[in-house]
């Protein structure tokens, strides 16, 4: 059923495609387009008001001790 009616969709379409290629279908402009007139007024942003915690960032020297690795080659 699908099959049949893109079938037919398509012969429509070529038929409609050979009348606009042998003149016997014609389109005129008869008045031209404008676009539509939108007046804008300003608007508001919402306002927010948000408790937040203070971070103290620095930085401090510190000594970490690093263990040893000792790797040996199997012989």
């Amino acid at each position: 059923m699908v099959r049949f009616l893109g079938g037919l969709l398509l012969i429509g379409l070529i038929l409609v495609g050979t009348a606009f290629a042998f003149g016997l279908v014609k389109v005129q402009q008869t008045q031209t387009a404008t676009t539509p007139k939108i007046a804008v007024q300003p608007g508001t942003l919402p306002e927010y008001k948000a408790d937040v915690v203070k971070v103290k960032v620095g930085t401090k020297d510190e000594t970490v001790k690093v263990p040893t690795v000792d790797v040996e080659k199997p012989e």
